[in-house]
């Protein structure tokens, strides 16, 4: 046998064999040598869903929370509200309580304090209610300790309870019960009062004064009428 075939059958028996292992290894049709490489796969999707949802979870859980953190807040912030707008309904009432600054009268020129009293009466009668106010405020500054002084705040008062300015009303009879607590205008004071506070829509107030000219003064004109005035509203 010549030289060259037998190298050649040398090559070919030691070669093959290595090749039809590595085709073996290299074909896709083959099946894996360890079978729990596919029993893996499964158990990583359900490991990672697992995850997923314990993800999911807390996200709930911390939307909860910031859910019912907004809802308090909310409800502070509502409470807040109200109590703002009650501090300004007390405000408004405070400042419908305010009466309005007493201004110096002008000077009226008269002869002496009765004439005065007796012109602003006058005016008065004539409904002039602002002439009138004005001549009685001048009568009660210049002569505060004149016995007519009483009566010209009275009547002062009635002038602001005829133009409607009830809240000046109010002002002026409390007025004359805390200076001339012994004057025999007091029960009528106490009676307009009650009449004004009622123009005032203040019928708590209105139903106190009715009843302290009943409680003070039982035998006066003005009891009647208060006595009157509150069976209205029975």
């Amino acid at each position: 046998m010549k030289p060259y075939k037998r190298f050649t059958i040398f090559l070919a028996v030691m070669i093959l064999p290595g090749l039809v292992i590595s085709c073996g290894a290299l074909n896709p049709f083959k099946s894996p040598a360890d079978p729990s490489i596919e029993s893996e796969q499964p158990q990583l999707q359900e490991q990672k869903l697992a995850e997923l949802e314990a993800q999911v979870g807390e996200l709930q859980k911390e939307l909860v929370e910031h859910t019912t953190q907004i809802s308090q807040k909310n409800q502070t912030i509502e409470a807040l509200n109200i109590k703002t707008q009650k501090l300004e309904q007390k405000v408004t009432a405070l400042e419908n309580k305010k009466t309005a600054p007493r201004t110096k009268p002008k000077k009226i020129k008269y002869k002496d304090p009765e004439s005065l009293y007796k012109k602003s009466r006058s005016l008065l009668l004539e409904q002039d209610y602002t002439t009138a106010a004005t001549h009685f405020s001048a009568f009660i500054n210049d002569h505060p300790e004149h016995s007519l002084a009483d009566n010209a705040v009275y009547w002062l008062g009635e002038c602001h309870y005829s133009d409607g300015n009830y809240q000046q009303a109010v002002f002026v009879f409390k007025d004359l019960v805390k200076k001339y607590p012994k004057s025999e205008k007091v029960p009528d004071a106490l009676l307009k009062t009650g009449y004004s506070y009622l123009s005032l829509d203040d019928s708590n107030r209105a139903h106190h004064f009715l009843k302290q000219v009943i409680k003070k003064y039982p035998f006066s004109p003005a009891s009647e009428k208060a006595q009157e005035k509150l069976g209205e509203f029975k």
